[in-house]
């Protein structure tokens, strides 16, 4: 049993050293060309005096370098964090002072542009290294250790930094192997983002079970159709992805019955599924098999999961908690409670629950708290600020949020974040961001209204938001008031006014 994150690859490297072991477009490395590559790498992030326990942050677009960064920083007993190299100055400032980085890991294409933005950080570029001491490396981390730190979405406008062990993914990767039953024969895709958790399934899934990873190329992103054609080439066998892919996929009406041989597991998290867009997915392919998981970051990828074995006509529950998991409904008064009929906000217990947020006790406190049914040890549960119902069967029911957070295309977002970087600008005196869920994700939106000094224009608005914001948190909707904010009668702002405003007709 590995103990480790990247034993999971050191011991498929030994079983397969020449089989592939991942690709990305027309690049491909194999599992002994990469341990060779990642244990001399390792030590040249040593010789520039990274050391056990620091956190170090890899900047490029997703490709076989990024692999390679990855697992070197683990083999040098230190934590990894991607960073999304589209985001704007501010957000990577606030991860690097976070971390406190003394270097980060560049390619060829990225070092430029993180030169371009102005943040002077040593950078470490793994395009020119030449790999000469590739013998494996003694370890000295254990599995309580970090392994990685991803960054979400913070409603203060600072992104939060998820503290995830090693044991947490040995948790979580040995029960996906299992029970997808996911062997060396297997082509694992990886759609999501290195910085999104979806992405943890794909990597360590493939690589414990010494199947060949495949990194979707990120301008599929931009055209998802065209990743009905890719999906096919490549005879991914296990597709992860978020619903809304699933959604744009059927809209583009290139799927078909006979488009995907060999695929046989899709499984999907990360947002609310629809319900049609499954059902329709799973009358054109009656012989794969389909799961619906969930889990917030803090959780290591996914705490519970539900397999749909007919075409829903309702909404598809997040399920049962997975193996090892533990889940409890918390009511108004405070109590736990798992009993069918329960509704409340959902918190859950076991292995794979994160240290906390990266140098800010105060929200680890707030959102991670002991067992209130003992005192005993330490024991956190993790308040996941989702409202969910169980129902007859003990399946729990997906039913909102308790706060502004949203699911959206995939990522999620704080909306106070957006408002944070709206109100920000000089010239904007009041803003207020909600989101409209709408009837399908064609209809999901963004939006913001203003209140501007004279002169300013909708469009400075937007462009101060692009840059300053990741492209997916800005408002598609951005309107320009002048009279007064709808309020409640407590003085809060009306979101439902608001949205009204902004979405007339919706």
């Amino acid at each position: 049993m590995a103990q480790l994150a990247h034993q999971y690859f050191c011991r498929a490297a030994e079983r397969f050293p020449d089989k592939v072991a991942v690709t990305c477009g027309r690049e491909s490395t194999t599992y002994r060309e990469l341990d060779q590559f990642s244990n001399a790498f390792a030590r040249e992030l040593k010789n520039h005096g990274i050391e056990r326990g620091m956190y170090v942050p890899f900047f490029m677009a997703k490709s076989v370098h990024s692999m390679q960064a990855m697992l070197s920083i683990l083999k040098a007993d230190c934590a990894y964090v991607p960073l999304d190299y589209r985001s704007p100055r501010e957000r990577l400032l606030s991860i690097l002072d976070s971390t406190d980085a003394s270097l980060v890991i560049v390619d060829d294409e990225s070092g430029p542009a993180l030169e371009a933005l102005g943040i002077d950080v040593p950078t470490l570029n793994i395009s020119a290294f030449e790999p000469r001491e590739t013998a494996a490396l003694e370890y000295r981390n254990i599995d309580i250790d970090l392994a990685y730190v991803l960054f979400t979405s913070g409603s203060t406008g600072t992104p939060k930094g998820v503290m995830i062990p090693h044991r947490a993914i040995i948790d979580y990767i040995d029960w996906c192997v299992e029970t997808f039953s996911i062997t060396a024969d297997d082509n694992v895709s990886n759609h999501a983002p290195l910085y999104f958790d979806n992405s943890t399934f794909d990597i360590y899934t493939a690589f414990a079970s010494g199947a060949t990873l495949h990194l979707v190329p990120e301008v599929l992103n931009e055209g998802v159709p065209r990743l009905v054609k890719w999906l096919r080439e490549h005879e991914i066998t296990v597709f992860f992805c978020v619903p809304s892919v699933l959604t744009l996929m059927a809209m583009s009406r290139r799927v078909k019955a006979d488009s995907f041989p060999r695929l046989r597991e899709v499984i999907f998290a990360g947002e609310v599924v629809q319900v049609d867009t499954l059902a329709s997915w799973m009358e054109l392919f009656p012989d794969k098999r389909f799961t619906n998981m969930y889990g917030p970051t803090e959780i290591t990828v996914d705490c519970s999961f539900q397999r749909v074995l007919s075409a829903p006509d309702s909404p598809v529950p997040i399920g049962i908690p997975r193996r090892n998991m533990e889940l409890f409904v918390r009511g108004e008064d405070g109590t736990l409670s798992q009993e069918p009929g329960a509704e409340g906000e959902l918190l859950v217990r076991g292995t794979s629950v994160a240290y906390g947020y990266l140098g800010d006790a105060e929200k680890t406190e707030t959102a991670f708290i002991q067992n209130p049914r003992h005192n005993a040890y330490p024991d956190r549960l993790y308040c996941t600020g989702d409202l969910v119902r169980v129902n007859e069967a003990g399946e729990y029911l997906f039913v909102g949020r308790a706060d502004s957070q949203i699911k959206y295309l995939g990522h999620r977002i704080e909306l106070g974040e957006i408002q944070a970087r709206l109100v920000a600008m000089d010239s904007v005196s009041e803003g207020v961001v909600v989101f409209h869920q709408g009837d399908s994700i064609a209809d999901q939106a963004i939006g913001a209204l203003v209140s501007v000094d004279v002169g300013t224009q909708r469009e400075d608005v937007r462009n101060w938001l692009i840059e300053n914001l990741p492209a997916y948190m800005v408002p598609s909707t951005i309107k320009v008031w002048e009279d007064d904010f709808p309020r409640t009668p407590n003085g809060k702002y009306d979101h439902k006014a608001i949205a009204a405003i902004l979405f007339p007709g919706a």
